[in-house]
């Protein structure tokens, strides 16, 4: 498996989900505790989260590798209430209103250290349950990353799987079921075992050539260092070449970008970019999945009878790093009506930290 494989299996650099992936997905978690994860001493975005624990993160950080954890009881993730899709202006003028903070945030962090570190928690749902009874899961994948400037190196690994309910009302129909904590494979939809079994996931990643796609191209570390910050320049690279699979939404090209160890500068125009991306409108108001304060963007996903969706990429307004991006049901497919509603979270990248460390590996 070479470096691009694995950021494609781990990351969401991958094309948007087709409607008949969307329609079976959505979640989080109701009551219990987490086990304690190992401290870090790196902690690069506030985590303003509500009630027990973080989503899925139990080891959060830790550097030994854990397998899923089987409980009797559900745990708690602190999130607020499901997001109705975002109404926000479309204007030009309005997104760079709402992200201008966002960007000059960005474009003001300090490069502190010889490591990018981040900390992802990817949560993709799933309906389970009897027929007449059915109710809502995640799967989550907890995974933690470094790359190495001055080596120019990336290591990956994960962590944990876990899962957890959609939404604390569906704790009734998960207990009619028996309060099950794992679910196999399902060959009629071809969705994975939740939790997933750690070695699905591969072995780690240790001490590999960073590279990183962009747009059609693939980068190295010093490439993407030496990205140019103003948009216009950057849209030329991204966009100047014609994808196989016909056009993409200029965001969806961008969206995997954000979390690459890019200068502040560059990191800026990014964000700048994105703002100007065709279809984007304002997300104002509104909290990630675990509860942080967030403002940002979003998109919509095509549309069918098998449902709509809005994609959304939100950022911590204050230190302008990226928080998660979310996939939010717009209009649920008739199939899935009994368990998945509009505002679900069908589909998140939650980075619990994300920043400069000098901090390595070990």
């Amino acid at each position: 498996m070479n470096e691009l494989d694995h950021l494609r299996r781990m990351r969401a650099d991958v094309p948007e989900p087709g409607p008949e992936e969307l329609a079976m997905r959505t979640g989080w978690r109701p009551d219990g505790e987490r086990p304690v994860s190992r401290a870090r001493p790196v902690s690069l975005l506030p985590l303003a989260l509500s009630g027990a624990a973080v989503l899925a993160a139990a080891a959060v950080f830790a550097f030994l590798v854990l397998g899923p954890v089987d409980v009797t009881e559900p745990d708690t993730v602190s999130v607020g209430p499901a997001p109705e899709s975002s109404d926000g202006s479309g204007s030009t003028d309005d997104v760079m209103e709402v992200m201008e903070p966002v960007i000059e945030a960005a474009r003001s962090q300090n490069v502190d250290g010889g490591t990018w570190y981040t900390h992802l928690v990817q949560g993709d749902a799933r309906g389970v349950g009897d027929a007449e009874d059915r109710y809502g899961i995640y799967g989550l994948r907890t995974w933690e990353t470094w790359t190495v400037m001055e080596e120019g190196t990336i290591t990956s690994r994960a962590v944990s799987t876990d899962w957890s309910l959609l939404r604390e009302d569906d704790r009734d129909s998960w207990e009619r079921d028996g309060s099950p904590t794992r679910w196999p494979y399902d060959p009629d939809t071809g969705e994975e075992a939740v939790p997933e079994d750690m070695s699905d996931l591969g072995s780690p990643y240790e001490d590999q050539p960073a590279e990183y796609a962009f747009g059609t191209r693939v980068l190295t570390l010093g490439q993407v260092q030496a990205l140019p910050s103003d948009p216009e320049e950057l849209a030329e690279l991204l966009l100047d070449q014609e994808s196989p699979d016909g056009p993409r939404n200029e965001a969806m090209l961008l969206r995997p970008v954000l979390e690459y160890p890019l200068p502040p500068e560059v990191r800026a125009g990014v964000y700048t970019l994105l703002t100007r991306a065709a279809g984007v409108r304002t997300v104002e108001g509104v909290t990630d999945v675990s509860g942080r304060p967030a403002v940002g963007v979003a998109y919509d996903v095509d549309a069918s009878p098998l449902g709509g969706y809005e994609q959304r990429i939100l950022f911590d307004p204050q230190t302008g790093m990226l928080l998660s991006t979310e996939l939010v049901v717009v209009e649920p497919a008739e199939a899935n009506a009994d368990w998945n509603r509009p505002g679900d979270v069908v589909r998140y990248d939650l980075y619990e930290s994300m920043g400069w460390t000098d901090e390595r590996p070990q």
